[in-house]
């Protein structure tokens, strides 16, 4: 009994385990289904996203390295998805998943641990090495314009630094998460990805704003400076102090990259949300182009049953049915035309994407196909006698011509004896 029991714990344990993989998925989705159009192509590449409680293979249908659309294969079974709700939410994901990465290898990529560094330098910078700097200028003058500007600007370093130290923390905390969504993606993290860009290209802006009012107070101090009864020895000291840091300098090409970074951002969610219904939409029709293949070219086991063993797709009996040496002979002939007409009106529904049509005149084919071999022959005219007739005669030509051939110099030497005698009588 424990035995048993060791043994049907393993195998639910293997059940829960067990999962397809890419290329299986892309495998099956390739040869065993017919899914698509055969000037359709996929990535090699599907995405393994979960969506509840359950996992899937999205499979990203591409041209020229655009998706075109998307079908979604469960984990653990060779079966496509067929929910709009669930598509709905994988198709997103795998868009979005589809459209960073791409954005991020062919484009420079604002969230970096480069990036989230140099906010790390300028936090320490703002919080201390530039109000030392300022705080040398005003212990060194007496003009009170410049000790006020300098006043000012050290409370708006105040600002900055705690600016820039959030900024570091988000870019931190979006790394993370980008990391994770892209690795174990999840429904339910998509919008929260936006979520988390966004926050920091806010920060970015505020942090831009800050700045720039910072550089304009930096170039008044030095025009006070400038302008001031400061010997020139330290007047030159002083705008040497009062220039705002490298580092502060440098970070205007990230400004620069989030405003691109934010829009493509937001291209990409606009597209997604545009399109994702015709995606899903989509799906039905593949099923259908899927069930109307396989109504006309793939094994049907019933449909072999009917046809007395003798043919497991529609195509393989109309092939046979039709032949030159076989179609005059059967006793049904009216079905015959109707199976040649019902047939090819399935073709061309195929052909022109209307597969639900294609479905019914398959359907009908295949009822006229099992019509005329449960009906057979004309035992007059069956093609199957005269062929044997006409093999038993060959046969029969042949065995003499045989007997002849082995028997001839007796033949021959008869022949022989009978002119000798002649001669000699």
């Amino acid at each position: 009994m424990k035995k048993i029991a060791v043994f049907l714990f393993l195998l639910l344990l293997v059940s829960f385990v067990y999962s397809l993989s890419s290329t299986e998925v892309t495998n099956f989705f390739r040869s065993e289904t017919h899914y698509l159009e055969s000037n359709q192509s996929f990535s090699e590449t599907p995405f393994f996203i979960k969506s509840g409680e359950k996992n899937y293979w999205v499979i990203v249908l591409i041209s020229e390295r655009t998706p075109t659309g998307f079908a979604a294969v469960l984990s653990d079974k060779k079966e496509v998805v067929e929910s709009d709700s669930i598509n709905r939410q994988l198709f997103k994901t795998a868009y979005i998943l589809y459209s960073v990465n791409s954005y991020r290898s062919d484009s420079q990529w604002i969230f970096s641990n480069s990036n989230k560094g140099k906010f790390n330098t300028l936090t320490r910078i703002l919080s201390a090495d530039v109000p030392f700097k300022l705080n040398s200028i005003k212990e060194g003058t007496a003009d009170s314009e410049i000790k006020n500007k300098v006043n000012l600007m050290i409370s708006m370093l105040d600002v900055m630094s705690s600016k820039s130290n959030e900024i570091e923390t988000a870019f931190d905390s979006v790394i993370s998460f980008e990391l994770n969504f892209i690795s174990e993606p999840d429904t339910t993290d998509a919008d929260s990805l936006k979520s988390k860009y966004n926050e920091v290209f806010s920060l970015l802006q505020d942090f831009k704003e800050l700045k720039f009012e910072y550089s304009l107070n930096a170039l008044e101090l030095k025009q006070l400076i400038s302008e001031s009864e400061i010997n020139a020895s330290d007047k030159q000291q002083f705008l040497a102090l009062a220039s705002e840091p490298q580092q502060l300098s440098s970070i205007e090409s990230i400004f620069s990259l989030s405003e691109d970074v934010s829009q493509r951002v937001d291209e990409i969610y606009s597209a997604v949300n545009s399109k994702v219904n015709s995606w899903v939409d989509n799906v039905s029709l593949m099923h259908e182009r899927n069930s109307a293949y396989d109504e006309i070219y793939s094994e049907d086991q019933k449909f072999y049953t009917k046809t007395k063993n003798n043919f497991y797709t529609l195509n393989d009996a109309f092939i046979y049915i039709t032949k030159e040496e076989n179609s005059p002979y059967w006793k049904e002939q009216g079905k015959l035309s109707s199976l040649k007409k019902d047939f090819s009106e399935a073709e061309k529904a195929f052909e022109q994407k209307n597969y639900s049509k294609s479905v019914s005149f398959a359907e009908k084919a295949k009822s006229d196909a099992i019509t005329i071999i449960e009906s057979g022959f004309s035992e007059s005219t069956n093609p199957f006698v005269e062929n044997i007739g006409a093999i038993i005669i060959g046969l029969a030509v042949l065995l003499a011509l045989l007997i002849l051939f082995n028997n001839r110099k007796k033949f021959f030497k008869s022949a022989e004896e009978e002119e000798i005698t002649e001669f000699k009588f």
